[in-house]
């Protein structure tokens, strides 16, 4: 013992190592490394606090799930030698390099060692994992500047990258007065084969597939990709044609010799867009978009073809790529692009006004073609349907709010509002069902609400659709089904959904010889199963002399008023109204 009474460096390691479990589950807790044992099949028995920070998942939650729930390979697997001659055998050991998810979502690289357990015949009882992440020298991940820059997956330069080698390469090329070369590359028919093996094995896949790409571009090219299947190639140097073709070919040729996936061989073929600088683009971001469309050219040739660049086509695809901008711009700052309007529904006989539905407009209607309604299905595609139905019904809760504490006549209607059909799911883009959205906004009660959901949304799981509906009922929500007729729908199927209400398009009566009969009959239906026909887009006096002597007793269209701003209607229907209103 020291002087000072302490004991000296090293006693303790010397006292535990007399109790050796002891010592092991000290190093095992305490350790920076992350350390998992597993059965022989993979599911987890028992991990360390240090994996449970590289995984960024709770202890508990690890327990029981499969090990390859919590990474993604990189690489093929390594075996390490087995013997010391080095000569392998079965894999009882193997490392990967592989990405670990963290709990805000980002990955981070990771070493990854497999050591089997063995029993006394040499056979794997189960398995020691351990996770090393890769840092600097100074013990910080290699994130700054390295990964920022850098696909993770594939260890190909990502977007970022290779938009700084685009501008430097253009820059140069112009300065030299020479011709650059990119080539859009597509995986034919990849998301059919990452579902058919499975996520992880899709992702070795990819890992495979950007190998043999690489390998056939010269050191002073530069290979990307750009996410998902698809890749992109830089010629900066004799980027003409002739020679961009012959790099198209020899990718394409790289991908040739099958994949294996088990005892399975899968074959993989590319399809490849070339632009060429300055003949068919000037900047960066033209050039990327004609190479992406001289893809889709080769794509409809076939799998595993090349095109060149159709300026028709390019032109086309440059206006998709504008507009679609611009709806995601609106989309993300909904205050500085839209208004909603409201356009009431009327019952036939009285003309008395019953309810209101939200409408969408343009601030500024001027800069669009059409009106916003008739965007749904390209917003519904860019996959921002449901953010924009969030600022819809945020909006209406907000003007609702308003008329009932001005006494607005407005405040004392029902109002509809429009859901898109990703809004039934459960897996929207903020983790929230539509339920759990709607119990945390500032509201006592939704009794004046009512949610038309879409017909061609009812084809999904049925269990699933009546028990969101339900949920939506119990906080005193309204449901309606709209466009009714313009998908096949099964009435069995629709008697058993809660509705009260159902829009029926009044265009159904001119668009057959026997529409009329269609559209009564699709209102008695209706009726015989308690569900409130009302007959909408009834836009002029001809419409609704045709209209005369169906069952439905509400109606909606311009006709009777169009949608209009809430101090506009408000004025309106205090005009409009009868008397006994």
């Amino acid at each position: 013992m020291n002087h000072d009474g302490n004991q000296p460096p090293g006693s303790q390691v010397v006292a535990l190592a007399k109790h050796p479990a002891r010592l092991v589950q000290h190093a095992y807790e305490q350790s920076q490394i992350g350390m998992v044992i597993t059965d022989a099949e993979g599911r987890i028995g028992m991990v360390n606090d240090a994996f449970c920070r590289i995984a960024g998942s709770e202890r508990a939650e690890t327990t029981g799930w499969p090990i390859e729930h919590f990474f993604v390979s990189l690489r093929a697997l390594s075996r390490l030698p087995s013997k010391a001659d080095g000569a392998l055998s079965t894999p009882h050991s193997w490392q990967q390099e592989v990405l670990c998810r963290q709990s805000d979502g980002e990955s981070v690289p990771v070493l990854m060692m497999a050591d089997a357990l063995l029993d006394e015949q040499g056979k794997a009882y189960g398995h020691v994992y351990t996770f090393v992440l890769f840092a600097s020298p100074r013990g910080g991940l290699l994130e700054d500047r390295h990964w920022i820059h850098v696909d993770p997956m594939t260890g190909l330069p990502n977007w970022l990258l290779l938009r700084d080698r685009l501008d430097h390469a253009l820059a140069q090329a112009e300065r030299s007065d020479t011709m650059l070369a990119l080539l859009f590359i597509d995986i034919d028919h990849f998301k059919t084969v990452n579902d058919a093996v499975g996520h992880s094995e899709g992702d070795r896949m990819l890992g495979e597939i950007a190998q043999r790409l690489q390998q056939q571009v010269r050191s002073k090219d530069t290979l990307a990709r750009l996410g998902s299947d698809q890749f992109v190639v830089l010629l900066e140097q004799e980027g003409n044609a002739e020679a961009a073709q012959l790099v198209a070919e020899r990718l394409q040729e790289a991908l040739e010799p099958p994949f294996t996936q088990g005892d399975r061989y899968l074959l993989m073929t590319a399809s490849i867009g070339i632009a060429l600088y300055p003949g068919d683009a000037e900047d960066v971001e033209t050039l990327i978009q004609a190479a992406r469309s001289a893809m889709f050219i080769a794509r409809k040739k076939g799998p595993g073809r090349l095109a060149f660049v159709d300026h028709r086509l390019t032109s086309r695809l440059k206006e998709k790529h504008r507009l679609e901008g611009l709806l995601s711009e609106a989309i993300h700052m909904p205050d500085s692009h839209l208004v909603l309007h409201y356009q009431p529904e009327f019952d036939r006989s009285t003309l008395q006004c019953t309810g209101l539905e939200a409408v969408l407009r343009w601030k500024e209607p001027n800069r669009w073609q059409q009106s916003p309604g008739d965007y749904l299905e390209v917003i519904a595609r860019l996959g921002l349907g449901v953010r924009l139905n969030r600022w819809v019904i945020q909006k209406a809760i907000a003007d609702h709010r308003l008329w009932q504490e001005v006494d607005s006549l407005l405040g004392k209607l029902p109002v509809a509002i429009h859901l898109c059909e990703s809004h039934l799911a459960h897996d929207t883009f903020d983790r929230r069902p539509l339920d759990h959205f709607l119990r945390h906004q500032d509201i006592t009660s939704y009794e004046w609400l009512t949610l038309k959901i879409p017909a061609q949304g009812l084809g999904g799981d049925l269990d699933m659709a009546i028990h969101m509906f339900k949920r939506l009922e119990k906080l005193g929500i309204r449901l309606a089904v709209e466009e009714l007729g313009s998908s096949p729908i099964d009435m069995a199927w629709l008697s058993r959904l809660p509705f009260h209400k159902a829009s029926v398009n009044a265009q159904l009566a001119g668009a057959h010889r026997d529409g009329r009969r269609l559209l009564e009959a699709s209102c008695r239906m209706l009726n015989a199963l308690n569900i409130e026909p009302v007959i909408v887009n009834i836009d002029d006096e001809a419409m609704a002399n045709s209209l005369e002597g169906t069952s439905a007793r509400l109606a909606q269209g311009d006709l009777y008023c169009p949608a209009l701003t809430p101090e506009a209607l408000a004025q309106w229907l205090i005009e409009h109204q009868p008397h006994d209103a």
